[in-house]
């Protein structure tokens, strides 16, 4: 007797059952009784249940992009409307600033006449202290550096974009720029220096917070003008022999920084907005401490 030749995927019976009946038996049992019944063997894509369902999910989704969307717009006309009401509040602060400065000149030219009429060697002690404590405007030859961030160069090679405070910071300009830079111009024998307007006194101080520069808590926008009162026939000479101009080439060809430096004629920089007086009395008790006692007099 012969032995019929034994299938090749004889031992694979699953995935041949599988691959010639892909309807589960009772899938195909149901199928059967909704074709005798006289309906369609499957439901299909047209059921109306099913087009309804979809019609629900497609709605749903629309409203909830509706949503996102709306929400993106309200943040953005929040922000908008932040950064509108804080320049308009930096500008008020601007003129009442500059209004104070005004009247900070009045009332320091009053106390001048006050001195004089006490002690005429008084009030020139206390003319030289304010001018270096930098409660006076002062005037006169001054040498200006300018600092920008360097520009952002496009694929052809355009710079039409200042880098900004982002991941690629090389060519940003930091606080630690502008503290080198100024102390720089104090060493090269500067008598007064700001940066942006700003006076910088005993107690100035530059720091850096998120993506702006500060000056005594106040923030500072590009270009930097760092400007300095001093001989000048010195000072610019000294600086760009010294620690401030081998700085300031660095940042320019090793970092793109951009960086300008002009001698002029004759510039004013503003007294300090932030001083203010710690320590004072009635000036008829310096008149008595100025006069001297008379002879024979033991008090």
């Amino acid at each position: 007797m012969t032995t019929p030749p034994r299938r090749p995927d004889a031992s694979m019976t699953l995935i041949t059952s599988m691959l010639e009946r892909p309807l589960d038996p009772g899938y195909a049992a149901a199928a059967d009784l909704r074709e005798k019944a006289g309906l369609p063997r499957a439901t299909g894509l047209r059921s109306p249940a099913l087009i309804i369902f979809a019609l629900i999910i497609g709605t749903l989704v629309g409203i909830a992009a509706i949503q996102l969307r709306g929400g993106d717009t309200t943040k953005q006309r929040t922000r908008t409307s932040l950064i509108d009401r804080i320049e308009k509040q930096q500008e008020v602060a601007d003129a009442r600033a500059v209004q104070a400065s005004a009247l900070r000149a009045q009332i320091s030219g009053l106390d001048a006449e006050t001195l004089r009429d006490v002690s005429e060697e008084l009030a020139q002690s206390v003319e030289r202290l304010s001018l270096v404590a930098g409660a006076v405007p002062v005037r006169g030859p001054g040498f200006v550096v300018t600092l920008d961030d360097a520009p952002r160069a496009d694929s052809d090679g355009n710079n039409f974009e200042p880098r900004a405070n982002t991941e690629d910071a090389d060519g940003t300009v930091f606080a630690r720029d502008l503290q080198i830079l100024t102390n720089s111009l104090w060493e090269a024998g500067a008598e007064a220096v700001s940066v942006n307007g700003q006076r910088l006194t005993s107690t100035a101080s530059i720091r850096f917070a998120g993506q702006a520069i500060l000056v005594d808590y106040r923030p500072l926008k590009r270009p930097y003008v760092v400007t300095a009162i001093g001989d000048p026939g010195k000072m610019p000479a000294t600086f760009a022999d010294g620690n401030g101009g081998t700085y300031l080439s660095t940042l320019k060809s090793s970092f793109g920084i951009r960086v300008e430096t002009a001698v002029r004629k004759e510039v004013t920089i503003p007294a300090s907005a932030t001083l203010g007086t710690r320590v004072a009395q009635p000036a008829d008790k310096v008149k008595d401490a100025a006069t001297p006692s008379p002879e024979g007099d033991s008090s």
